[in-house]
């Protein structure tokens, strides 16, 4: 009975301390958290710095992944600005690879923007086939609507690539492979 007890304690415990909320990610109004924070969200593992390298794959698929470039172009309208997203996949296996990949763009507050499906209007960045030894850099986008949205991601954000297997013509939109990079507070503007 006593065992009984003890557990019944130790689980209403636990269903307490994971019903806890955490407090308000709004900051005073006119300023933006200077720092990406995600408060409640739960983040990859290894977030690479912007000058960071990753390989994916393994034995004779690898593929060394890099962030090449990121750039916010000018606004098309009052509201609309579109950021172009470079990503490098060299070949460092020994058989051709190729790949469709995903950009998503998470600012300091928990936004999202683009993501599988959405990016570059919902086709994603598309390689040819990498050959061992060579490398591409395949343009992805992601539109924001919103000079707000705009305002937040330029005070650093958070870059997820998915990368999808494309040889044999696989068709499927679940990720073989998930990147993620810091985006340095500055960088879009």
């Amino acid at each position: 009975m006593k065992k009984i007890a003890i557990l019944v304690i130790t689980v209403c415990v636990l269903l307490v301390a994971g019903c806890t909320t955490t407090p308000s990610t709004t900051t005073p109004s006119g300023t933006v958290s200077p720092v990406p924070t995600f408060p409640g969200t739960t983040l990859p593992d290894n977030i690479l710095p912007m000058g960071g390298k990753t390989i994916i794959g393994t034995g004779n698929n690898t593929m060394e992944i890099s962030l090449d470039s990121i750039a916010a172009s000018s606004p098309t309208d009052a509201n609309n600005r579109t950021i172009d997203i470079y990503v490098l996949a060299r070949n460092n296996g020994t058989v051709p690879q190729k790949f469709v990949w995903f950009s998503k763009l998470t600012n300091a507050y928990g936004n999202s923007f683009g993501g599988i499906g959405i990016s570059h209007r919902g086709s994603g960045a598309r390689s040819g086939e990498i050959y061992p030894g060579w490398g591409e850099a395949a343009r992805d986008y992601i539109e924001i609507h919103s000079d707000e949205s705009f305002a937040t991601l330029s005070k650093g954000a958070v870059l997820d690539v998915y990368f999808m297997d494309r040889m044999d013509n696989k068709s499927s939109m679940v990720p073989d492979y998930h990147v993620a990079w810091t985006i340095n507070p500055g960088v879009i503007q």
